[in-house]
């Protein structure tokens, strides 16, 4: 017979595994929704004027941070807490089987695809069994929400700045937002248009749905994936056009990259053309071609243009 202490012995051991902590982030869905309830002519409140702080670096590599799949973080799953910065969570076998698959399907860092599930199955404040048939669905658009949400926050965050810039008034908000252009905001938000412009359609989710017996009839991944993508593209030209309007002039490299991104847009040679699979898609590939052109007018600084024609000076960028 075991004794006491041999029997203590097989007890499980708990063990933490440490990963990167920008793997973490606080849900944007509900920083959008403190940024969009503050008043433009309000500072402000020091938690959220901190939280801004906080996610500096998401707001400035915007969703470059959603990270790849990577053997560390599979590791992560195998103990039984990560801890990811100041955060520490508990690996249930039932939540890192479904991220391990959510993160196969979306191509996302396995810590972050736990962090989505288990977010999602607390949320739901239901028995995890009864929500396992939806949670590749439900997971899909809590990732491309969360995402979305983010490029909104950078995009209120240039917004209220530009209000209070125009009021001449000093604000957090106005360091904050100044600071992720002096940092070079709108070089990063074009590479990642250029990536995104440049996706293809992730097979990968359509084998998790097979495999998590959710038909293909029941959702279009296609559609959702598609829609979701132009979306992005749109609010990611929001930004740039503000960023060009009031803060920071467009050099003459990243404008003749601009050009060469309208003209790809116009020819087709981009995956635009793949993805105006739906109205509500064809929409917004209408808008972001129309916003596009917008910034290249906006610019140019059309009245030094047509001065220095005046003038007979040679034309040349910067």
């Amino acid at each position: 017979m075991a004794t006491t202490a041999e029997a203590n012995d097989e007890t499980p051991r708990t063990t933490t595994k440490t990963v990167d902590a920008s793997l973490w982030w606080d849900p944007f869905t509900l920083l959008l929704a403190e940024l969009e309830s503050i008043s433009p002519s309000s500072d402000l409140p020091p938690p959220l004027e901190k939280r801004i702080k906080d996610n500096h670096a998401w707001f400035l590599d915007t969703i470059s941070l959603f990270k790849p799949p990577n053997q560390k973080s599979r590791e992560a799953l195998d103990a039984s807490q990560i801890k990811i910065g100041l955060h520490q969570i508990t690996v249930e076998t039932d939540k890192k089987e479904a991220a391990l698959k959510i993160s196969f399907a979306l191509c996302l860092d396995e810590v972050q695809s736990y962090i989505l599930v288990h977010r999602m199955v607390d949320q739901k404040s239901i028995i995890f069994d009864g929500v396992l048939h939806e949670l590749p669905h439900l997971v899909t658009l809590q990732y491309y929400l969360e995402r979305q949400c983010l490029l909104k926050c950078t995009r209120q965050i240039i917004m209220q700045a530009l209000y209070i810039v125009t009021k001449s008034q000093d604000a957090s908000i106005v360091d904050e937002a100044r600071k992720l252009i002096s940092e070079g905001l709108d070089g990063k938000l074009f590479s990642v248009l250029q990536e995104n412009l440049s996706s293809n359609f992730p097979e990968n989710m359509v084998n998790y749905v097979v495999y998590a017996v959710f038909s293909i009839e029941d959702v279009d991944l296609y559609t959702l994936w598609a829609e979701e993508i132009v979306t992005e593209d749109n609010l990611m030209l929001d930004v740039l056009f503000l960023i060009f309007y009031e803060f920071s002039p467009c050099t003459g490299e990243l404008w003749k990259k601009l050009c060469s991104l309208y003209e790809g847009f116009i020819s087709n040679s981009y995956n635009f053309g793949k993805l105006a699979v739906s109205e509500e898609a064809v929409s917004s590939i209408y808008h972001a071609k129309l916003q596009l052109l917008l910034i290249l007018i906006e610019t140019l600084e059309l009245e030094n243009l047509l001065q220095m024609i005046h003038d007979e000076t040679p034309l040349r960028f910067r």
